[in-house]
């Protein structure tokens, strides 16, 4: 409930307060607090918490995680919490339900399991939750996805597929590109 949640946070912001104030004891930052709370929630899964509104709020906690991991450099941990996020959000991820929107939410997180999966050289990955994103978002929303596929692609050397997509990527944009190369007399 939603109670529960309001708890759980100012819990946690108690011992926030209480923990800078002792000079014994290690200080917790919010993050540290928040990465713990996230930890604890995700254990418990994302089919114990019915309301979607608290699932949001803890894809968005997962989300926040995953990026603090990203700006560690710590893609294993991060992949581990977009997947949470992703996880929480579950069916209908990228429909706006009218009052909070999961569009922003699901994009965010499947760009950065997209990003952390290039990072640890999962191809596969990369190819799955860039193909979600190309799916579910208008072209024009995309493109950073494109970006991370491409560079995936061009890490494994497969230099046939980067110019097959790109000349899908590039008729999208209404850019005419013909089936072959021009010979050397329409060059002229």
């Amino acid at each position: 409930s939603i109670q529960a949640i309001s708890s759980i946070e100012n819990g946690f912001k108690n011992l926030y307060i209480s923990e800078s104030k002792t000079a014994e004891g290690p200080v917790l930052s919010e993050r540290s607090l928040l990465s713990i709370a996230t930890d604890h929630i995700n254990h418990a899964g994302p089919d114990f918490i019915l309301e979607l509104s608290q699932r949001k709020l803890f894809a968005t906690w997962n989300l926040i995680v995953g990026k603090e991991m990203s700006v560690r450099s710590n893609f294993g941990c991060a992949l581990h919490y977009y997947e949470q996020g992703i996880l929480f959000i579950g069916n209908g991820v990228w429909i706006d339900d009218g009052v909070i929107s999961n569009h922003q939410l699901c994009l965010d997180l499947y760009e950065g399991a997209s990003n952390a999966s290039l990072a640890m050289r999962n191809h596969k990955l990369v190819d799955y939750y860039t193909s979600v994103i190309f799916q579910n978002v208008r072209f024009e929303r995309s493109i950073p996805a494109w970006i991370i596929l491409m560079t995936s692609l061009e890490s494994f050397g497969k230099h046939k597929e980067i110019v097959d997509k790109g000349i899908r990527l590039i008729r999208r944009l209404n850019i005419d590109v013909p089936p072959s190369p021009p010979g050397p007399r329409e060059l002229v």
